[in-house]
């Protein structure tokens, strides 16, 4: 019963994780980001207020990708929710939203977090080895079989990858 409890607390240590995703958001550049990247956009109350009955949210921050930037203002391709009775349920559909540059406070752009995604991993690669020992998988030497007793020791673990990790 323990052990299920353990594998129970680990999975959703995991799932927290990969939930927290691996993505940050920075400052963009004055001329902004490039075509079809992924961007999170702060607006003004009354283009929230204006956007609502299209997006069906209320929020002040809007997260799509870029289709189109003017003077004038920028274009956004943002994800609808999910409809269950769709022809397909891999994909989403996008409307596109037009918002004045006036009406923009902050835009960032997502990039990709190395730290964060180096933590998953090796988090995912710890639970893997970990439920793998409990368990008494073959795979690390355990379990019981029968044979000549150097069949039931086990392996000294050694990294299979060496790296090194620099903080700024």
């Amino acid at each position: 019963m323990r052990r299920i409890e353990g594998v129970r607390v680990a999975a959703l240590g995991l799932m927290a994780l990969a939930l927290s995703a691996c993505y940050s958001y920075t400052a963009a550049p004055p001329s902004g980001g490039r075509i079809g990247e992924r961007v999170r956009v702060r607006i003004s109350g009354a283009e929230a207020d204006r956007l609502e009955s299209t997006l069906g949210q209320s929020g002040r921050i809007i997260e799509g990708e870029l289709l189109e930037q003017a003077d004038s203002g920028i274009a956004l391709g943002v994800a609808l929710p999910y409809q269950l009775d769709g022809p397909t349920m891999g994909s989403r559909a996008q409307q596109r939203i037009v918002i004045p540059r006036a009406e923009l406070q902050d835009v960032e752009l997502r990039r990709l977090d190395k730290l964060r995604t180096s933590l998953l991993v090796g988090a995912g690669v710890a639970a893997v080895v970990a439920i793998a020992a409990s368990s008494g998988s073959s795979l690390l030497g355990g379990g019981s079989g029968g044979g000549s007793p150097n069949e039931g020791r086990v392996p000294v673990m050694a990294p299979l990858i060496r790296w090194k990790l620099t903080l700024p």
